[in-house]
Formats: structure tokens, C-alpha cells, sequence
């Protein structure tokens, strides 16, 4: 049986230094063996009885030297002036045990910090028989917390050296626990005031002061902007950054809070920001009478053309001739000139509705090269130069189709004489090339086309005006001067790069960039079959969406022509109601810029009550449209004006069933 630790220091006592049991003598021997502990044994008078090797590592003294002293000698000379031995023995007698941190000598005189645990030993009949003491060389503990204490304290100086943020401790709970100087000059609490009250009440809503913790604790760091409340009750935008502070064991200690105050930088960057908008308003007063200018001109002969044409007729049908088609065809095709340099216009201000696709940059440009021998002529010779293995471009395809198409006529009229025509794509690895990307794309390659061309070229005066609206060196009468400033504009909108190379007698290369990406293609439509005239499924029901009066009474009265049943409401809450009704609905067609509850809105609402409802979007102007709209398998986009049979043709692309071609128009 293997004795008590009690048992073992009254045998170390004893004076014939016996055992009662062989395990006792065991056990002697391991504690005889234990270096890194001083075990001794003390008599009630303070004698040294017995002394292991760990004693004679820590305090230098051979048992042979030791035992029989006073323990006392182990003391410095002030505790030993004290009485400090007597009453250590005195107070483990009284209470069974007495344990300190203080410091001990040892044999060369030296110091050093000391964990003492003395027990008093009694005998069977409770008799003191002496005292067992444990010390421990804390030495280097003691350093260190020294050390660490220091550090605080200058890191306490450093914190409160701080004016410009205001840094605070809190517990696990949101408590305040700590407030430096910086803390104090911008939020106007002192120490006193604030130590002991929750974070809540710095912020204007509460709710972000528990979301930063709850995020804190679980990322490690919560940073927000956010108004914050000084002690007057005046508010200020704040940085804020809350870090959790966890022990070794991962345990949430608290947070630490940093705030600055940047109300002044926010009014600053604002009032920047205003002065550059008035900056840029006055660059655009000045590009706006240039703008007018040519569009008051090319619109006056226009309208010249719709309005005469229209006189004409009147006065044919009012003296009962029929002969008016000419007319009527001249009046139309005027309005669709219009229309199309309205587009140009839009195009230049980045306002142009936009569907971006996923498109085979490949494919289009060689569906195009079948068109262009017809409009490049004998003498231009067209060479394609595709690179393989292409990724898709992310853009609207009938704006890049247009684009090359601007591109090819121009190169055309600088080759007078003829020339070669190269087309060329390619692919730009990413982190090259203009074209500048969010973060999340900056691993993707930049899809790049090139239109290039040996003709006259630019001097640099004109290539410096290249982009500007209604600015062309052609004659008056063959361009508006808005084709480049078009895809200039169309490029930009696609979030993408456009760079002119041209010198004098060397030819241009206009060189566009372009973000590649995976996007699901909707339906490969193609407007140029608008002409066909095509009757509908039996019993299709269309809700029709439009503001104008004008507008949607002469579109719903088409569609009823072709024996479309169709629901008319003049706004985004008009419509969301028939939506949210139990009417059938096949299609729902609709303006994006309505009154109130925009069209995108109200398809967003009306999807939660019809999730495969199908939705055809008229626009003519791109504000009404949210940043990175793209299309899906039940929604499509058409741009205004439109010609009547495309949107009879946009809307059989939605609608179930095949197409129907009408016998006759």
C-alpha cells in the first residue's frame, strides 16, 4: 500500500529516518529524485530534517551542508528581521497550510522569486511533528509578467497617445471596459462616465452594434461605416473596426473597437465631388451646343422630309386621289432615319438600353463577312483574322454587329482607291490591355477586335476628335460624324476599352476590348426577318403595360387586329393587380420607365405570385434600367421605336407553340 503524502513527510521527520512500509522508502526515493521542486522537511523548531535534490538545484545548498540550519537562512535578511520564517510555520499550524510568492536566497547570496508551500505534518494522534515545504523557482514567470506589465503600460501610454481615433475595450457582452484620451475628445465621455455601459449607445442604431459583434465573434473582424452618437447627442460618420480577442484556448475574451470620426473627409470628398459634377456640367453645356447644333440639323431635314411628305397626302386624299404611297413610304423611311440617329445619340451618352448576351465573337464577326463584298465593293479586299478557341464576349450582339458594320463602311470611304479590309480577334491574358476589371473578373482574359484598314489615315488633329458627336470628315450630306462616337459610347457602356491607331498615309486600326463571359444565351433572334406578319396561338392573352396613352392604344388595337386578347393598364401598380388577379396571362408586355412602380419592379413582385410568367420590356432610354440587367430564358428586351412586326416577332419568341406565317398580310 502506497502511503499518504503525510505519511511520507512524518517518516522524512522521524530521527532514525525509518520507513513504515517499503512503498514508503519508494516514494522517498521519487521525491529524492524530483529536480525541479525544493522538498524539505522542517521540525517544529525550524530545523531543516531532510533535503532532496531539487532543493540542492534551486537553493545550491548539500544536504550535508543543510540539515540540521534553520530554515530562516533561506530568507532574505529583511523577512528574517521580520520574523517572517517564525510566522510562516505559525500560520500553517494554525490553518494546515501557508503558500507565497516571495523571494529566497540561495547559497552565493543570490535571489530569486519563490511559489512556497508549507503544510504542517501531525501524527496519528494530531500531535505537529514538523512542517513539509515546496518551493518552486518562479523566477522567470515573474520576469515575464514583469515584462508583459511593462508592455501594457506602454502600450497604455501609446493607446492613450492617440487623438485622432478612439480606441475601446469591451467584455464578451458589448460592455465597455477600457476608453483611451482619443475616445474621450471625440465621442465626449470620460472614463468614468463610459466603463461599465453597453456599445449600443454610440450607434444611431442599435441593430448595428450587435450585427458588428455577431460577425466580429465569427470572422475574427467586422468593419462599417455608420453613424455614431457623441455624448451632446450630436451625430458623426464613423470607420469603425471591431476585432474579437480570444485566449490561447480560442475562448471570446471581448472586442476591441477603433473609431474615426470622418465627417470632415465625407464633406470634404463630397464637396469635391460637387465641384467636379459642375466642372463636368459645364464641359457638357459646351459639348451640348456642339451636339445640337449638328442635331438640329440632321432632325430638321428629317422632319422635313416626314412632314412634307404628310402635307402631300392630305391634299392627294383631300381631292379624293389615291396615289399617295410614295409619299406615305418617303415619311416612313424618314421616321426610321430618325430613329436611327436618335439610337446614335443614345449610343454617344451611354444611354442606350442594352441586352448583353453571351456571345461566339467568331461567329458574328463571320455571319457578317458573308454581308460586307456588297458593301466594301470590288476594290477592298476583306481578310479575317480569327483567333481559335475563343471564350464568349459579354455585349449586346445587334449593337457589336452594328458596330463592325460603322467600322467596315468607314475604313471603305479612307480606301478611295481600294485597299485591304483585316478583321481580326484575339484574346488578351488578364491583367493586360486597357480594359479594367472588378475583382472577381480579374482572372479572365479580355476579348480583343481589331477593324484595320490601309487608307488614307488621320492627321493627329483629326484622330484627337475621332470620338466627338457630329464631328466627320466626309462631305456634307454622306455622315452625321456620330459612327464612332457611337461605338465609342456603346463600348464604354459594355464596360469596355476602345483605342485609335491612325497616321497619315499608314491606314487605322480601332482596336476594341471587351469582357469576356459565361453568360446563358437566351434565343438567337434576328430582326431582320421584321417584315413577316404572323398570326397568333388561339386564345393568348397579353397584358400590355404602357404609361402613354398614344403608344399603348395603338399597340393593344394591333394586336387585337390579330385576334390577340389583350388586357391594358397604364401603369406598374395597374398592372401588378391584373398580375396578382386570377386572369390568364400568357405574356406580359410591358415599358420599363413607368410612373411610380417601375415595369422592372412590378415583373419582380409579380414573379412571386407567376414564377414562369414570361415578360417582353419596351425601353428607349437606358436610366430606366438597372446596372448589370441581363436577360433570361423567359424575358426579352425591345428598343424604342420599333416597327410593329418586330414585336409581333419578339413576342412568338416568348410565347409556346410554332410561328405562323400569315397567308397574306
Amino acid at each position: 500500500m502506497t502511503p499518504s503524502w503525510t505519511a511520507v513527510a512524518r517518516c522524512l521527520l522521524c530521527k532514525d529516518g525509518g520507513v513504515e512500509t517499503s512503498g514508503s522508502n519508494s516514494y522517498q526515493l521519487l521525491v529524492q529524485s524530483i529536480l525541479d521542486y525544493a522538498i524539505y522537511m522542517v521540525d517544529p523548531q525550524g530545523r531543516i530534517r531532510s533535503w532532496n535534490a531539487g532543493a540542492e538545484q534551486i537553493h545550491g545548498h548539500r544536504a550535508t551542508d543543510i540539515v540540521g540550519r534553520p530554515f530562516a537562512q533561506l530568507h532574505t535578511e529583511e523577512e528574517r528581521a521580520g520574523g517572517r520564517p517564525e510566522l510562516i510555520l505559525h500560520m500553517a499550524a494554525a490553518h494546515g497550510r501557508f503558500q507565497e510568492e516571495a523571494e529566497r536566497l540561495r547559497r552565493d547570496g543570490s535571489r530569486f522569486w519563490a511559489h512556497v508551500v508549507c503544510d504542517a505534518v501531525r501524527d496519528e494522534q494530531g500531535h505537529l511533528i514538523g512542517f513539509a515545504m515546496v518551493t518552486r523557482d518562479i523566477t522567470e514567470r515573474r520576469l515575464t509578467e514583469k515584462r508583459l506589465r511593462e508592455v501594457e503600460r506602454r502600450f497604455r501610454l501609446f493607446v492613450d497617445g492617440v487623438t485622432d481615433c478612439a480606441i475601446c475595450m469591451l467584455d464578451a457582452h458589448g460592455t465597455v471596459t477600457d476608453w483611451n484620451t482619443g475616445a474621450e475628445r471625440i465621442k465626449g465621455y470620460t472614463a468614468t462616465e463610459i466603463i461599465g455601459r453597453p456599445l449600443t449607445q454610440f450607434f444611431v442604431n442599435p441593430l448595428v452594434a450587435q450585427t458588428a459583434m455577431t460577425v466580429a465573434s465569427e470572422c475574427g473582424r467586422y468593419d462599417v461605416v455608420d453613424w455614431q452618437v457623441r455624448k451632446d447627442g450630436s451625430r458623426f460618420m464613423a470607420e469603425i473596426a471591431i476585432d474579437a480577442i480570444r485566449d490561447n484556448d480560442g475562448q471570446l475574451l471581448g472586442f476591441a473597437k477603433i473609431t474615426r470620426d470622418i465627417t470632415e473627409r465625407m464633406e470634404a470628398e463630397r464637396h469635391l465631388e460637387e465641384t467636379r459634377a459642375q466642372l463636368f456640367q459645364s464641359q457638357k453645356i459646351e459639348a451640348l451646343g456642339q451636339l445640337t447644333g449638328g442635331m438640329a440639323h440632321d432632325f430638321n431635314n428629317l422632319l422635313q422630309g416626314i412632314i412634307g411628305s404628310l402635307e402631300v397626302v392630305e391634299m392627294r386624299l383631300a381631292a379624293g386621289r389615291q396615289d399617295v404611297e410614295r409619299f406615305l413610304g418617303n415619311a416612313l423611311d424618314s421616321a426610321k432615319r430618325a430613329a436611327t440617329l436618335t439610337h446614335r445619340l443614345l449610343a454617344f451618352a451611354r444611354r442606350q438600353p442594352l441586352a448583353p448576351k453571351s456571345v461566339n465573337l467568331n461567329d458574328l464577326i463571320a455571319q457578317i463577312a458573308e454581308l460586307l463584298p456588297a458593301t466594301l465593293g470590288e476594290r477592298i479586299e476583306l481578310k479575317l483574322e480569327l483567333a481559335p478557341a475563343l471564350v464568349p464576349v459579354l455585349c449586346d450582339p445587334n449593337l457589336l454587329e452594328s458596330a463592325i458594320l460603322n467600322l467596315a463602311i468607314n475604313a471603305r470611304d479612307a480606301m478611295p482607291d481600294g485597299g485591304q479590309l483585316t478583321i481580326r480577334t484575339g484574346s488578351v491574358p488578364p491583367g493586360e490591355g486597357p480594359l479594367r476589371r472588378p475583382h472577381s473578373l480579374r482572372d479572365a482574359p479580355t476579348l480583343l477586335l481589331q477593324v484595320s484598314d490601309t487608307g488614307i489615315g488621320m492627321t493627329p488633329d483629326v484622330r484627337a476628335r475621332a470620338f466627338d458627336p457630329f464631328f466627320t470628315t466626309k462631305p456634307k450630306g454622306r455622315g452625321t460624324g456620330l459612327g464612332l462616337s457611337m461605338i465609342h459610347g456603346f463600348v464604354s457602356q459594355s464596360r469596355g476599352a476602345i483605342e485609335l491607331d491612325s497616321e497619315p498615309g499608314h491606314g487605322t486600326t480601332v482596336s476594341i476590348y471587351l469582357p469576356s463571359g459565361e453568360r446563358r444565351s437566351v434565343r438567337a433572334l434576328d430582326d431582320r426577318n421584321a417584315g413577316k406578319h404572323w398570326e397568333p396561338a388561339a386564345g393568348e392573352t397579353i397584358l400590355l403595360v404602357e404609361d402613354e396613352d398614344v403608344v399603348r392604344d395603338l399597340i393593344a388595337g394591333k394586336l387585337r387586329d390579330l385576334r390577340y386578347r389583350v388586357l391594358e393598364a397604364r401603369d406598374g401598380h395597374a398592372g401588378l393587380a391584373i398580375i396578382e388577379s386570377t386572369e390568364r396571362i400568357d405574356l406580359v408586355v410591358s415599358d420599363i420607365g413607368l410612373p411610380g412602380l417601375t415595369g422592372m419592379q412590378m415583373v419582380d413582385v409579380g414573379r412571386r405570385h407567376r414564377p414562369d410568367m414570361k415578360v417582353l420590356f419596351m425601353t428607349g432610354y437606358a436610366e430606366t434600367m438597372p446596372d448589370n440587367w441581363t436577360l433570361d430564358a423567359n424575358t426579352d428586351l425591345l428598343t424604342k421605336p420599333f416597327e410593329f412586326d418586330a414585336l409581333v416577332q419578339r413576342m412568338r419568341n416568348l410565347l409556346p407553340g410554332p410561328l405562323k406565317q400569315a397567308s397574306s398580310p
